[in-house]
């Protein structure tokens, strides 16, 4: 089992090339390499895995499978935290009983599950990493996906950038996102591709979030959500609640010593929001994201 703690960005392809001009002056570069990623993504009829927080798919890389499980986890604003299981397989089904028996939960019939399995979607994309050490000797891969989510006949595009922390400190990924945003168009990316493969094969809208929130983390989720269903529906609500969260954060920041300077930021993205629906792209808007998301990181 492992833990990944990883940072996503949504980048063009038309940044790609800026990206590989910049990783040079990130840190010392270990490795590079590109593969294709095939992977295929499985669940039951009602939903089993998806209503148990967790996530099941195999994966064709370099002409052999590995089956994943990744189980419940935590997610502090932008800073994605789950823990997961990798197994070798042999073939694009994946086989329950090859996992460790202690992360089902309690009374699951296994057996029943594995009958039950139905493929749903598939993500499959060209990848380019670029495992970074850095000055304190973290090991940070950069990894930037291109291809696309398909289920039945809906495909969306996937171009993203992530940062996953191989070994160190996770701080290194919030430095080496924050230089990367003042050089790239970079869009926070809330949603993990196994995410937008269920809202694609069930074309159910987005739920807005009924309040901001009271708490830093709340709101965070609250933005987040406002801001994925506006990319859904393009609806003036959930700008309306983009600005609500937005303006409940800058009274959340302004109460903690810490991130005081934000809160006139967050004031004013939230005045700003309601006007143009480009805010999402700024990159004060997402240094702002990250910040508070380092913040939660260590406050955990």
């Amino acid at each position: 089992m492992s833990t990944e703690l990883e940072l996503k960005y949504l980048l063009p392809p038309t940044g790609l090339g800026s990206l590989v001009q910049l990783i040079p002056q990130l840190g010392e570069l270990r490795h590079t390499g590109q593969n294709t990623l095939l992977n295929a993504y499985f669940d039951t009829a009602d939903n089993w895995f998806r209503r148990h927080d967790m996530g099941l798919r195999s994966r064709l890389k370099l002409g052999r499978y590995e089956q994943t499980i990744k189980l419940a986890g935590s997610q502090h604003g932008a800073m994605q935290m789950r823990p997961e299981y990798n197994v070798p397989c042999d073939g694009v089904v994946p086989k329950l009983d090859a996992f460790p028996a202690e992360i089902w939960p309690e009374q699951t019939g296994v057996p029943q599950l594995q009958q039950q399995l139905i493929e749903l979607f598939r993500t499959d994309f060209s990848r380019q990493i670029w495992l970074l050490r850095c000055a304190d000797g973290s090991d940070v891969e950069l990894a930037y996906d291109q291809g696309e989510i398909r289920a039945g006949n809906r495909s969306q595009p996937i171009a993203e950038l992530e940062l996953e922390l191989i070994s160190g400190n996770a701080l290194q990924l919030f430095a080496l996102a924050k230089t990367l945003l003042q050089q790239l168009p970079l869009r926070t990316g809330w949603q993990s591709k196994a995410a937008r493969g269920y809202s694609l094969r069930t074309q159910q809208p987005l739920a807005l979030p009924q309040h901001a929130g009271t708490t830093l983390l709340a709101q965070i989720r609250a933005l987040q959500q406002a801001e994925a269903c506006y990319g859904q529906t393009q609806q003036a609500a959930a700008l309306n609640m983009a600005s609500k969260a937005l303006a409940a954060l800058a009274l959340s920041l302004s109460e903690q010593t810490q991130l005081q300077h934000f809160s006139t930021e967050a004031a004013a993205l939230a005045n700003a929001v309601l006007q143009d629906d480009k805010v999402f792209g700024w990159r004060r808007y997402n240094e702002l994201l990250l910040a508070v998301s380092e913040y939660l990181y260590q406050s955990v």
